[in-house]
Formats: C-alpha cells, sequence, structure tokens
C-alpha cells in the first residue's frame, strides 16, 4: 500500500481537495477506505442505514443535495475526521461547463427566452395604447348613417321631455300663497 500521508495535499484530502472528482459518493468512499473503516463500523458511528452510505458511496445521490443528503455527508465526514462544511460544499459545488457550453445553458433557449419576453412586452404595449386611445375618446364618433337624410331615427318623447323641463325655469307649488291665483290644479276642457 502507498504511503497514506504521501498522496494527500495540505488538506489532509487525497489530491489536494479540489482536484478529485466531482461525485461527493466517491470523495467519501475513498476517504473512509484511506482510513481502513468499513461499511459496518460506519454504519455504527454513524447511525446511517447500510443502504443510505452504499447509494451515496456510488453516486446515486450526487444530483440530489436535499437536506437529507446533505445531513448524510455532513455526517458521514464528521465520523470520517473530514471538514464536514467543506465535503457539504463539495455537494453544492457549481455545475462545470462542458466543452464549448457555457455554465449558463444553451445560447438557443436562452434567446427564446428572450424572444418571448419581447414579444410579450410588445403585446402589452399595443393593449395599453389600444385602451388609452379608447378611453381618450372625448366625443363619440357619429355613425354614418346619422349624416344620411334617408335614415329615420326613432323620436325619445321621455328624454325630450325631461330636456323641457330643464331648460325652463322652476314653476311654483301648487296653493302657493305667493304664486299668484293661476297656480292651482289645472281644469279639465
Amino acid at each position: 500500500m502507498k504511503d497514506e500521508v504521501g498522496e494527500r495535499g495540505a488538506s489532509g484530502t487525497e489530491g489536494g481537495g479540489a482536484s478529485e472528482g466531482s461525485s461527493i459518493g466517491r470523495y467519501l468512499a475513498r476517504q473512509r477506505e484511506l482510513r481502513g473503516i468499513s461499511i459496518e463500523e460506519l454504519c455504527a458511528r454513524t447511525k446511517i442505514p447500510r443502504r443510505n452510505i452504499e447509494r451515496l458511496e456510488s453516486g446515486a445521490l450526487d444530483g440530489q443535495p436535499d437536506g437529507f443528503v446533505r445531513g448524510f455527508v455532513r455526517t458521514i465526514a464528521q465520523a470520517l475526521g473530514l471538514d464536514a462544511d467543506e465535503a457539504v460544499m463539495r455537494l453544492m459545488r457549481e455545475p462545470e461547463a462542458e466543452e464549448g457550453q457555457p455554465v449558463g445553458g444553451d445560447h438557443r433557449a436562452r434567446r427564446y427566452r428572450i424572444g418571448a419576453a419581447a414579444a410579450g412586452l410588445l403585446i402589452l404595449a399595443l393593449l395599453g395604447g389600444a385602451v388609452l386611445r379608447w378611453l381618450g375618446r372625448s366625443e363619440p364618433q357619429e355613425s354614418p348613417a346619422a349624416t344620411d337624410p334617408g335614415v329615420t331615427y326613432r323620436v325619445d318623447v321621455v328624454r325630450d321631455l325631461a330636456r323641457d323641463a330643464k331648460a325652463r325655469p322652476p314653476a311654483a307649488a301648487p296653493g302657493d300663497p305667493e304664486a299668484g291665483p293661476d297656480t292651482g290644479p289645472p281644469s279639465a276642457p
């Protein structure tokens, strides 16, 4: 077996820390093996079921940095004598970009989102302009039929009476002594 201390970097981890593979499970498995601890012994120390430790070491939980997985990583790192915060940070590491791809994702998807947002804003602006134009009308537009002499309109008698009543001065009430003798009830013809 190689000299274990010679393999580790200054931080006490193999390869100096961040240069090891991206799988937190492989990292923890390698650290457990370097310390000569079996899975059964790790189960006894951490009270984590064997199947969960095996799943973590196989990499099945690498893409799931939820609370349980972070707790498993923290507990196992502490049981192995590692820095628990560093182990959790390895789990939460930023995704690495593939060759020729930016970390943010596909350019086409980004262009599509920008185009969709621009189209949505344009539609909102057009709708807003139409509403403002509709609300800004001060006078109703006359229909072409209003200028056509051959069109007959229905006469609204009640509306005409109301308009005439507004135009006349108010009449005195019947029986009012100041009104004079003509203000009595109308006589029948």
